[in-house]
């Protein structure tokens, strides 16, 4: 699930202005990482500023893991998680994989400390000499073989220095909890070769401390169920608990137990009659289908879109909705890592006690993985624009961003291009992602700029601007009708807007290529786009509810009907419906006239109707959005009060300085925890047709 939004975010052109006109300021969010990968995950080790800038210990993990106020300078790890526990099983104790870095080039550059060398021998990590550590003394050899005859930080500076080296690998440090309570504490001091203006050694001393805590689970099993089911799936205000649990499923082990919940999971069959029909289990243990098509439902429903789900019902000749919804309700992506976890749980046939292999205690790492590159058109078929990774720029786990890059296109198209086809791919992790055009005013035209993470809906900059194509998805493909296209000048440039969430536990980061396939003949037709939307809607908590019933009118001056080739729902995470109808209905459940009804928020259908809906001048269609504030889905929530684009978001008490995280209506608002209820739809001029008298859409 997302856990929390950092920062308003105004969402697609319509209501920039409104962001601009209530003066809202929005904050990028940057993070650094250290040039040298082998230098990641760098320990500070203490002692006097003027010599704490000699070693380092070399983890790959941060101080205070879990987060803790009084343990400044702790490392700590629960007993079986792989994340920070090398061998990943919950056996009594941690092995916390420990190097040394000595003489980091810019620390020294920076600090005021003289570069010097260090010698052989010249690190001492400390040890019982009546009855050593072997794990320290690991360590000793470590440090000995990587200074060999010394380090002679002749050359200091960024590279090519040759201060900075580490060992050249890590040493599995273990922390017992029969031991100390899980405390150990490895001390190091280094000295280097006499230096400076006094010709005298630095002396650095350096300690960390390391701290194994027992895992709070007995098995698999029952971490599974802390961290997946009673955290997503059985909360008071979510389907599977109370009398009456969605699909006859009771997750709630407060209520039944947890051998009530594993026997609802593993010994019942699903309520669902498509489920069945397709010869799934809820969990069949020992599915050999896992990285296919598994007979486990839960598998399928947590890592399968709506569309995937239906896929799957028509593949095994049911209809579509037989598997229901994706879940859980109102989430993008469901962890990566909890997903694999529970593979590994179901591969091991399911069982009840211990720790099968590939099953560890702790909060499992996602898997993220940047998206390969696309190949670009072939020569003469088009070009390709691509937005690379700003520079040291993250999106950290449950955070968000929108932001903007004005990008050119490349120097070798010399003639106009008309394009009949978007190809997009990017980095996982997208809300939305908006390619603009700019559009002639009396301002100065689009020029390329620098990756810019405060430019909400490219609003910052060359005036007014129009929507050339849009996607939810990191991967789109969008082929306009044979006729129809757009033209693209040399040197023209276009506002590459992306707004991502990060649900992951894992910083991801933005990276983008779009291909412009086309030739230099013109199409007949031109496309344009439209983007009505409803801004004055309020859902009660712990209520579903529905927007104004709106439409959009065709402007009543129009030289000639509009052909509309593709329409679609724009909604965020809380959506649970969009229709769209051509003539106006008496209610949401009207089916007169429906022209299209989306359920899947994040990967809604684009309707391409066959034959286009014409719009003749002055002539409408209609929409209305649904929701779900607190039902199936969690109800949004703001520290204090429910004001209107509050930013605040919280989900209990904890996060609020007051202490107060009050349930809030659900309202329109620039935030992915708000909502929106917008009808992105395509379109180009009709043709008269003289001999019928009438106007047609041709293509």
């Amino acid at each position: 699930m997302f856990h929390r939004s950092t920062r308003v975010h105004p969402d697609l052109l319509l209501v920039a202005a409104l962001a601009t006109a209530l003066g809202i300021a929005i904050a990028p969010l940057t993070a650094r990482a250290h040039s040298d990968s082998a230098s990641d995950g760098l320990i500070e080790g203490g002692g006097n500023s003027k010599t704490d800038c000699v070693a380092k210990f070399q983890t790959g993990l941060e101080l205070n893991y879990p987060a803790s106020k009084t343990k400044k300078k702790e490392l700590a790890c629960v007993d079986g998680d792989a994340s920070c526990d090398t061998d990943g099983l919950a056996n009594g104790s941690c092995s916390f994989a420990v190097g040394l870095c000595f003489a980091d080039d810019d620390d020294m550059l920076t600090t005021g400390c003289v570069p010097a060398g260090v010698s052989s021998g010249g690190v001492a990590v400390k040890n019982k000499a009546g009855a050593p550590d072997p794990d320290l003394v690991a360590l000793q050899n470590a440090a000995d073989a990587m200074l060999g005859a010394g380090i002679a930080c002749d050359n200091p500076g960024s590279p090519p220095g040759n201060c900075f080296q580490c060992t050249a690998s890590q040493v599995d440090v273990t922390a017992s909890l029969a031991v100390k309570k899980g405390r150990k504490r490895i001390k190091v001091k280094t000295t280097t070769d006499p230096g400076g203006i006094k010709n005298k050694p630095i002396k650095d001393s350096d300690k960390l401390k390391l701290r194994c805590l027992a895992c709070e689970s007995d098995s698999a099993w029952e971490h599974i169920n802390k961290i997946v089911f009673q955290g997503s799936c059985a909360t008071a205000t979510v389907c599977h608990t109370g009398a009456n649990p969605a699909g006859g499923l009771n997750l709630d082990s407060a209520d039944i137990g947890l051998g009530g919940v594993y026997d609802e999971l593993v010994s019942e069959s699903p309520f669902s009659v498509g489920a069945a029909a397709l010869g799934m289990s809820r969990v069949l243990p020992g599915d050999p289908d896992l990285e296919g098509d598994s007979s486990s439902l839960l598998i399928e429903k947590l890592r399968r879109t709506v569309g995937e789900l239906d896929a799957l019902c028509a593949d095994g000749g049911q209809s579509a909705g037989c598997l229901g919804t994706s879940m859980p309700p109102s989430t993008d992506t469901f962890s990566p890592g909890k997903l694999e976890l529970l593979k590994a749980w179901i591969a091991a046939d399911a069982p009840q006690t211990g720790w099968p292999a590939g099953t560890t205690c702790g909060e499992p790492e996602d898997i993220w993985t940047p998206a390969e590159p696309l190949d670009p058109p072939p020569p003469g078929e088009g070009f390709q624009i691509y937005l690379p990774p700003p520079d040291d720029f993250e999106v950290a786990p449950g955070t968000e961003f929108e932001g903007c890059q004005w990008l050119q296109v490349p120097p070798e198209v010399s003639q106009s291009t008309y394009v009949d086809r978007i190809e997009i791919r990017a980095n996982i992790g997208t809300h939305h992602i908006i390619i603009f055009d700019d559009v002639p005013d009396s301002g100065p035209p689009a020029q390329p700029t620098a990756f810019d993470a405060n430019d909400t809906a490219c609003n910052k900059r060359f005036g007014i601007k129009a929507m050339l194509t849009t996607s939810q998805d990191p991967t789109s493909d969008q082929s306009l009708p044979a006729g129809v296209g757009f033209e693209v000048l040399p040197g023209e440039t276009y506002g590459m807007n992306i707004h991502y969430t990060n649900p992951f536990n894992v910083p991801i980061y933005p990276e983008m290529w779009v291909n412009f396939y086309g030739t230099p003949t013109p199409t007949p037709k031109t496309t344009s786009q439209i983007l009505p939307g409803d801004l004055a809607f309020s859902v009660a908590p712990f209520t579903t509810g529905l927007s104004n019933l709106t439409s959009y009118r065709h402007a009543s001056n129009a030289a000639a009907p509009a052909c509309f080739w593709q329409v679609t729902t724009h909604q965020h995470r809380r959506g649970i419906g969009a229709k769209i109808w051509e003539s106006q209905p008496s209610s949401f459940d009207d089916p007169t006239g429906l022209l299209l009804y989306n359920v899947d928020w994040d990967h809604p259908t684009r309707l391409q109707p066959e034959p286009r809906i014409m719009l003749e001048p002055g002539e409408r269609f209609w929409f209305q959005c649904e929701w779900d504030n607190g039902v199936l889905s969690d109800v949004t929530r703001r520290c204090d009060d429910c004001s209107v684009l509050n930013p605040n978001v919280c989900f209990s008490d904890d996060d609020c300085v007051s202490g107060n995280c009050v349930a809030c209506p659900l309202d329109f608002g620039f935030l992915s925890e708000d909502e929106m209820c917008f009808i992105p739809a395509y379109s180009y001029p009709a043709d008269f047709d003289s001999g019928s008298g009438q106007w047609v859409c041709n293509y």
